[in-house]
């Protein structure tokens, strides 16, 4: 599985959370064994801050790269004790003004309302890797079997088409464009034995429903699928290569103008997992494995803001609140021993921090079918 090499500033990290874990405990439970369709109670999690530097209100005393330094420091708390196994693909309904995300593992939806107690979590009938927002109300699921509507109040599941079929493949990271049709990336199942390039990039028109293969080459772990704000560009990362590459989008044609736009160094651990793009066009990347996010600049594709985090495991990252400018974090823990989640009791839950120096979330875009 993926691992990260304990720095020695974790090591304050652990004590603070250590000291969390045992005063919160009990609030974690009744969200996470919450049942479907149930408000769950005791949700929200005490506003502690575990980084050892920055302030929850952006960067302290660190210019980052705008001012010739390293990236500024910025500092996460948790935000919901929700015990999630696999915490992914965070987004924002701002008709709802609610986050919503998945437990992959967990087989759950969750969704939370920043700034009150109130989260719920509904039964999924399967994994799914990732989902979008249908306009007018409801999801498309990227479920192991295909992609399907999902009513989550009354659990229906209609089909709309196969994924994949044959592959030992399912759906992994995935957003709707610009335009509403909906971006969807596979996860070899097996990548981490038998590497091999067989997991595709598709894309589901909102036109007709038609999933089409968008990228001209397979790859092992879809992810960092986001799109800057004019949707004239996307950003795609296989995950094992922990290179990111930024192509030119149209929403009728294939990626095109494949160049290399981050890239992690070879020596830190994991790779580049979820992602979110800002109002200032810089992404925000979660390092599942390298114990951080970082945001890069549009610009170069340099880190200038980057939170250091007690576990290693950060999965994926949305921007929201009421003020749009929110970045939530998602979390895993089903690779860890139990002595790490010992370790690491951060894993699993919500985290959030505040955006600094203006910098909002966009909208995102619903599917149009």
């Amino acid at each position: 599985g993926l691992a990260g090499a304990l720095m020695p500033s974790t090591l304050r990290h652990f004590i603070l959370l250590g000291m969390f874990c045992c005063a919160s405990a009990g609030a974690a439970s009744p969200v996470s064994r919450a049942p479907a369709l149930k408000a769950a109670e005791g949700a929200a999690a005490p506003k502690l801050s575990v980084s050892s530097v920055g302030s929850a209100d952006g960067a302290k005393d660190a210019p980052g790269l705008r001012g010739g330094g390293g990236p500024a420091a910025l500092e996460a708390k948790i935000e919901l004790a929700c015990e999630n196994l696999l915490g992914e693909a965070p987004m924002w309904h701002d008709v709802e003004q609610r986050l919503y995300w998945l437990d992959i593992n967990g087989k759950k939806l969750w969704s939370y309302a920043p700034g009150t107690s109130e989260a719920r979590s509904w039964d999924l009938p399967e994994v799914a890797g990732s989902f979008a927002f249908r306009e007018g109300g409801g999801f498309l699921m990227g479920f192991v079997s295909g992609l399907s509507w999902f009513d989550p109040e009354t659990g229906a599941v209609d089909k709309v088409c196969g994924y994949e079929e044959g592959l030992n493949t399912r759906p992994n990271d995935g957003k709707c464009d610009r335009e509403g049709n909906f971006v969807i990336g596979s996860y070899n199942n097996n990548h981490r034995q038998d590497q091999q390039n067989i997991a595709g990039l598709w894309r589901l028109s909102a036109g007709d429903l038609g999933l089409t293969e968008i990228l001209d080459y397979r790859f092992r772990c879809s992810n960092t699928i986001a799109f800057d704000g004019e949707g004239s560009a996307m950003y795609f990362c296989d995950t094992p290569t922990k290179k990111i590459y930024k192509f030119d989008y149209a929403p009728d044609a294939p990626l095109s103008n494949k160049r290399l736009f981050a890239e992690m160094a070879a020596e830190d651990a994991g790779g580049p997992d979820g992602a979110t793009v800002d109002s200032e066009g810089g992404v925000w990347v979660a390092q599942a494995g390298n114990w951080r996010v970082v945001r890069y600049r549009a610009s170069d594709g340099e880190v200038d803001y980057e939170v250091k985090l007690p576990f290693n495991n950060p999965t994926s990252c949305s921007i929201g609140g009421e003020d749009m400018d929110t970045l939530f974090i998602t979390t895993a823990r089903h690779r860890l021993s139990e002595q790490e989640r010992k370790e690491q009791p951060g894993a699993g839950q919500l985290w959030s921090l505040k955006l600094p120096n203006g910098i909002k979330g966009l909208p995102e875009p619903r599917l149009k079918a």
